[in-house]
């Protein structure tokens, strides 16, 4: 997990400060092009996706509705200056906790969240779900309802605070004074642990005191076994910095860097990976968790690094029916060849020139990209980069690439630089609708029966509203109206486009064959 930088933990707490005082708060901004640029503006929410906090604000001038990531935000100031009220459209507890919360799709659990007098005071700001737990002696305790527990941790762990699930059922308690043995493993794993817990680098001294029982006798016994625990650590895969403490006694800090650390290599025998194959499998088919698409990810890669696992027919259903896209075959070698000239190409920021075909025109166009990241999603390859024709982020799938030249000018300087910010996981999530085919267009949708219940999920960045029959309308913004309409149909018919009055006539025109009707039919 990544703690957040003291400058950014700052000015969160100014930031949360101003929004529970409903006061505007003036802060430097950097923009896209590096530029800083001064802003006033009203702090409306904060949203948490791991490992980054988001900000959105409505600035003044220009009443303007903007998210940006708290990252780029610098000298935080409040100001006397009173709060605009948010525009209407936009949902605030949707966007601060939409990412955690079942709405009633997903059972829901209690999450105990420590966090201190400083953010006692903006709680309900920082995070608008968390109420106050009353217990003798401890003011600091806040419960959240969440679906997503790992979202809660992460959470709290950027923040630097303790976090607690309520586990259901209960753990069975301890049976007389059992405890778990203190080898030298144990040892090292609870050390990562709390290192990982700490806001800040700790010293030496600071360590010794968290463990007395591990760190004995004299200055010499305790650094010789606290140098074996750091290199088992970093034998582990932990990122273990040290970090330089300024003015204090001792000098130097230990902190660990969970977005840096890494697991050892693993190797499998045939059975073994034949059985996690078969594990990730089933809970691909049978179950929608939070971490679906690690796992998804995790079985791709037991697939071309293993050997031994079952043909392409026991591959779990449509999720994962491309995984084979990087097995065995003329075709398969070549996808491969194909994605390792374009890692290349990424690594060493270099543009590349591609041949791509178009879908809907079906013609084959030329490219120039300067690659940004790529990704997988479901089993089709995808890239995101500066699309030089149309002077902006696009995306682009490896499948239609029908060639790829990477550019040979000066091959040892890089030809360009990834923006500040830019995440790869926003690009890759795009669904359908999201495509720009045209500028953007409102529509909206209506869920009834059992999609009701789950519009939230299926629209996630729609203003989602309930109706008095229990029905949820879904209002968003479409750049793809064509990519709506499939999935509204694909939805069934509980699922029904109100508006706009084009895409249902589209709509119509795609049900037409099926019914064996003419397309000019309305009715």
């Amino acid at each position: 997990m990544t703690r957040l930088r003291p400058a950014a933990r700052r000015s969160l707490e100014t930031l949360a400060g101003a929004a529970v005082e409903s006061r505007a708060a003036r802060f430097r901004l950097l923009e896209a092009n590096r530029r800083r640029s001064w802003l006033t503006a009203s702090v409306l929410g904060f949203s948490f996706d791991a490992p980054r906090w988001r900000v959105a604000f409505l600035e003044h001038e220009g009443d303007r509705l903007r998210v940006v990531e708290l990252s780029r935000i610098r000298e935080v100031r409040p100001t006397r200056q009173g709060a605009r009220r948010a525009p209407d459209a936009f949902d605030a507890l949707g966007f601060s906790a939409g990412n955690y919360l079942g709405w009633g799709a997903r059972p829901e659990r209690s999450c105990l969240l420590r966090i201190g007098p400083a953010l006692a005071a903006v709680a309900r700001a920082v995070i608008p779900t968390s109420t106050a737990v009353a217990r003798p002696g401890d003011r600091d305790l806040r419960c959240v309802r969440a679906a997503h527990g790992d979202v809660i941790l992460s959470l709290a762990g950027s923040l630097g605070i303790p976090a607690a699930i309520d586990s259901a059922p209960p753990l069975p308690p301890p049976r007389g004074s059992e405890r778990m043995p203190d080898t030298a493993a144990t040892r090292c794993l609870r050390l990562a642990t709390w290192l990982l817990s700490q806001s800040e680098p700790v010293n030496r001294a600071a360590i010794y005191a968290a463990f007395p029982e591990y760190y004995r006798g004299g200055p010499m016994a305790k650094e010789k076994m606290f140098t074996r625990d750091k290199s088992a650590l970093r034998r582990l895969g932990y990122a273990l910095e040290t970090v330089e403490l300024g003015s204090q006694e001792e000098a130097t800090g230990y902190l660990l860097d969970a977005r840096s650390s890494r697991l050892p290599p693993l190797e499998f025998g045939a059975d073994e990976a034949a059985l996690l194959w078969a594990a990730g499998a089933g809970a691909l088919r049978l179950s929608d968790h939070p971490l679906r698409d690690e796992l998804e990810n995790a079985l791709r890669k037991l697939l071309v690094g293993a050997k031994g696992l079952p043909p392409r027919a026991a591959h779990p259903g449509a999720q994962l029916a491309d995984l084979a896209s990087l097995g065995d075959g003329a075709g398969d070698a070549a996808a491969r060849k194909l994605l390792a000239k374009l890692v290349d190409a990424w690594e060493r920021r270099k543009r590349v020139t591609i041949d791509y075909w178009r879908v809907g025109s079906g013609e084959v166009v030329a490219r120039d990209v300067d690659v940004y990241g790529w990704a997988s999603r479901r089993g089709e390859w995808l890239f995101a980069g500066w699309c030089h024709r149309r002077e902006a982020v696009r995306v682009f799938y490896l499948s239609r690439v029908r060639a790829l030249k990477v550019n040979a000018v000066r091959k040892q300087d890089p030809d360009y630089a990834i923006p500040a910010g830019f995440d790869i996981r926003r690009w890759s999530r795009q669904q359908p609708w999201d495509y720009e085919v045209h500028p953007p267009r409102a529509a909206a949708v209506r869920f009834r029966g059992s999609l009701a219940r789950l519009a939230r999920q299926l629209l996630p960045t729609a203003r989602v509203t309930t109706e008095p029959d229990g029905a949820r309308l879904a209002a968003l913004e479409v750049r793809n109206l064509r990519g709506l309409v499939r999935q509204a149909l694909a939805w069934g018919l509980e699922a029904e486009l109100v508006e706009p009055a084009e895409g249902r006539a589209l709509a119509r025109e795609l049900l037409a064959p099926l019914a064996g009707l003419p397309a000019e039919v309305t009715q």
